[in-house]
């Protein structure tokens, strides 16, 4: 066989576009497009208002703003109006009654409605920190949706080109077995390996189309940006303006306030008393009029709000112990990521090499073959691991700007 038929064979080995939509060999397509005017902070922002848990931060707004009320109130609760009437026995026909109405309202205790606001500006704190976790937490999910696309689809581009080299590699032996230049079993050669790289390719149709559909889900959207590279971010090591360690910050000072709160409601609530008093001693008589005034002041009680005060105090470790387990864990993973992005540079440079002597090798193959010097299958495997260097080159680029993203992530950096 000529050297010329397998060149033009081979030609697929070289960088190729993927298939059109319609051309898959399985039907189910779940089809995406790229647009150059959609930038990855705007899908972002769009996808965060899609996410369930963005419905958590309208909860928390209310809550927020229904803590601020109660702090901005001049009373301590309720007012409550009372109403009590005395009569005389029935049968004794005297007439007497006394009837005693009036007004109770709470007062705040000591320090009580500073403490209060405290709350209510800490609910507030913990809403717009929940906010910037949510917003973290959805980038996180998109980076990884996107570059599991992005890999997929070099993936099929890989499998397309093993698969359109060994179609027309097939189409060229078939025709010399016909004339009878090669003999039958590199026929049957050629057909194995075409069915092999058929089943790969079917394969990496369905690994690109699982891709786009956990996109879909994640974006409510058909549409992903053409640029998602991202530039390293220059900050070093886990600060206390993370997301997630802001967030249990403002958490660990609620949980403090909240104990204060509990104290500062001590064994009940002060109430101030207003009302009036009129009685008859008999029928007949003048009835006495009077005002009333009435102050209650709570004291002692401590072993009955101790079981609050501690269950609070639990609650107020216990943030701070989970704070540190947060900064543990985020701190290895900033760890993992630095180093994951290190060893995909250094395998980023073994690769371009690995390419560089595939292209060279390939070359000398040719010609060995031309002059009868190997034979199809030994050719064979010369290719495949020709088109795999040039795959794994491919395959590192990706690799190398999926991780400086995963190392952002790390960082609590959003696109």
């Amino acid at each position: 066989m000529s050297i010329r038929l397998f060149m033009m064979a081979m030609a697929v080995s070289l960088p190729i576009t993927v298939h059109a939509e319609n051309n898959y060999l399985v039907e189910h397509v779940d089809a995406i497009q790229t647009s150059a005017s959609l930038k990855l902070d705007d899908l972002l922002a769009q996808s965060v208002e899609k996410y369930p848990d963005y419905q958590l931060l309208i909860a928390m707004q209310e809550e927020s703003n229904a803590l601020s009320q109660r702090g901005n109130q001049w009373l301590a609760g309720a007012a409550q109006v009372y109403v009590n009437y005395r009569d005389d026995f029935a049968g004794s026909k005297t007439g007497a009654y006394e009837l005693d109405a009036g007004v109770s309202v709470p007062l705040w205790n000591w320090g009580q409605r500073s403490t209060g606001q405290a709350l209510a500006d800490y609910s507030m704190q913990q809403l717009s920190a929940k906010a910037r976790v949510i917003h973290l937490q959805v980038a996180g999910l998109l980076r990884a949706a996107l570059w599991e696309i992005k890999l997929a689809q070099q993936g099929l581009i890989f499998a397309q080109a093993r698969f359109k080299f060994s179609e027309k590699l097939h189409a060229t032996v078939k025709r010399r077995v016909e004339l009878g230049d090669l003999a039958r079993t590199d026929l049957l050669l050629v057909q194995s390996d075409l069915l092999q790289k058929k089943s790969e390719l079917i394969q990496a149709e369905a690994e690109t189309m699982h891709a786009r559909k956990a996109y879909f889900y994640l974006t409510q959207s058909e549409v992903m940006p053409e640029s998602i590279e991202e530039s390293l971010n220059a900050k070093k090591g886990i600060s206390e303006d993370h997301p997630d360690l802001a967030m249990m910050n403002v958490l660990i000072a609620q949980k403090k306030s909240q104990i204060e709160w509990i104290k500062s409601k001590s064994s009940g609530q002060t109430t101030l008393s207003i009302g009036g008093n009129t009685e008859r001693a008999a029928r007949g008589e003048q009835t006495q009029d009077s005002i009333t005034f009435g102050v209650t002041v709570p004291f002692g009680g401590s072993a009955y709000r101790a079981p609050s005060v501690a269950t609070a105090n639990t609650a107020y470790v216990t943030a701070q112990v989970k704070k540190s387990h947060t900064f543990t864990r985020l701190s290895l993973a900033l760890h993992e990521a630095e180093h994951d992005l290190e060893v995909e540079h250094a395998n980023f440079a073994v690769a371009k090499e690995m390419e560089s002597n595939a292209q060279a090798y390939i070359k000398m193959a040719s010609l060995s073959f031309d002059a009868g010097e190997i034979n199809l299958m030994d050719y064979l495997k010369i290719q495949s691991q020709a088109q795999s260097a040039i795959n794994q080159l491919a395959t590192s680029k990706l690799k190398l700007q999926r991780n400086i993203a995963l190392y952002n992530q790390a960082l609590g950096v959003a696109p």
